[in-house]
């Protein structure tokens, strides 16, 4: 072959190179972009996991972990990967770092872990799940953990389990309930026939003995009136009616406790006319007048108000006692909770309950000098 002929061959061949590299290289390209893009999908699917995922490997060092799981881990904020064992700081509840480790060598053994702790200053429930990591040789390269925030869950599990309790309570106070008003009913009748007896009498003291007995029994008329309307399932029966009658009428129920304190109540009731259930609105209102007046303090003050706006009524009932202690105003509309000797802690649990029936709301304001609780209700 002459010389003229290898230089042409050399020529063909180093073009063919060129060619293949540029294939090459256009091939790596794709094959980078396709990478980058693959690589943006996973940070993106790992960034958009409402769980905290991390990757440890064979030597349990932290390799890989999206965003979230920092709200756990704050230090990893700080970190670049890799983390060496020595320098995680574990959650709290597990540990050492061989809390962790022992949950990453479990995996397969055992059920997910749940622990309680507290984060940022709330309490949370996680659970805690591992696996073998795999690489697409099938080979396992290290651990996966996977945190879950399972806080709302264990909330919803817990309110259930309360409303089952409650419900049960319901039934059985509901049916005591029911055998207790019988006998009360003849012994107010009872009571009723001997204070006419007594009328006709010079010496009182028998009648101020009866007027005990009466408001003994009228008492506990109210507190089984109260478990009868929190336990029963609430129909609306609705009519239109003054809210001065209605104010006057809760008054009339509150008032042996009103009396019993010596509380004057002062109203400033504007003429309303309110469509709802008179019969329990009526209850209702007197459950917070003898809650203000067990309040007040001897010879104390209450005064009642009430404000139209639109198409809503405000009730305002306000005691001058001594408010409601801070550690306790979160707990005063839940049921069968009361900070007193007698009674049964139902009676602002149902008003809350017939409020919300009526599709309105009650709230308060409370401090040193008294409180204020405001019902707020359609007036149609």
């Amino acid at each position: 072959m002459s010389d003229k002929e290898e230089l042409e061959e050399l020529k063909k061949t180093f073009e063919d190179f060129i060619a293949t590299s540029t294939q090459l290289q256009q091939s790596y390209e794709v094959l980078k972009a396709e990478s980058q893009l693959l690589s943006l999908y996973l940070s993106n699917i790992l960034e958009n996991i409402p769980s905290a995922i991390l990757v440890f490997d064979n030597n349990f060092n932290l390799t890989l972990w999206n965003s979230i799981s920092t709200h756990y881990f704050p230090f990893l904020e700080r970190k670049k990967p890799p983390v060496p064992q020595q320098d995680l700081t574990p959650i709290n509840k597990i540990e050492s770092f061989a809390g962790i480790k022992n949950i990453l060598e479990g995996q397969g053994k055992q059920k997910p872990i749940e622990i309680e702790t507290e984060i940022n200053g709330e309490n949370k429930w996680l659970e805690i799940d591992s696996s073998d990591f795999i690489d697409n040789k099938k080979e396992k390269t290290g651990y996966l953990m996977v945190i879950q925030d399972k806080t709302e869950f264990k909330k919803l599990q817990i309110k259930s389990r309360q409303e089952d309790r409650l419900r049960v309570m319901g039934e059985l106070a509901a049916g005591m309930a029911h055998e207790i008003r019988n006998p009360l009913g003849s012994i107010e009748l009872m009571v009723t026939l001997m204070q006419e007896d007594e009328a006709h009498k010079t010496d009182k003291r028998g009648s101020e003995l009866l007027s005990r007995i009466r408001s003994s029994v009228d008492n506990m008329n109210h507190i089984v009136t109260n478990i009868l309307l929190y336990t029963k399932d609430l129909h609306l029966e609705q009519s239109q009616f003054p809210v001065e009658k209605l104010l006057t009428d809760a008054e009339s129920i509150a008032l042996n406790t009103i009396t019993k304190k010596q509380v004057m109540v002062e109203k400033n009731i504007a003429p309303t006319l309110l469509s709802a259930d008179y019969e329990l609105l009526k209850q209702s209102i007197a459950n917070v007048l003898i809650n203000a007046a067990q309040a007040a303090p001897i010879q104390g003050r209450i005064t009642i108000e009430t404000e139209a706006k639109k198409d809503r009524l405000l009730i305002k009932i306000k005691d001058n006692g001594p408010g409601i202690p801070e550690d306790i105003k979160e707990k005063i509309f839940k049921p069968f909770f009361t900070t007193k000797t007698t009674g049964t802690g139902l009676g602002l649990a149902m008003v809350k309950r017939v409020i919300e029936a009526h599709a309105g709301n009650i709230f308060f304001q409370s401090g040193p000098k008294g409180t204020l609780f405001i019902i707020e209700i359609p007036l149609k």
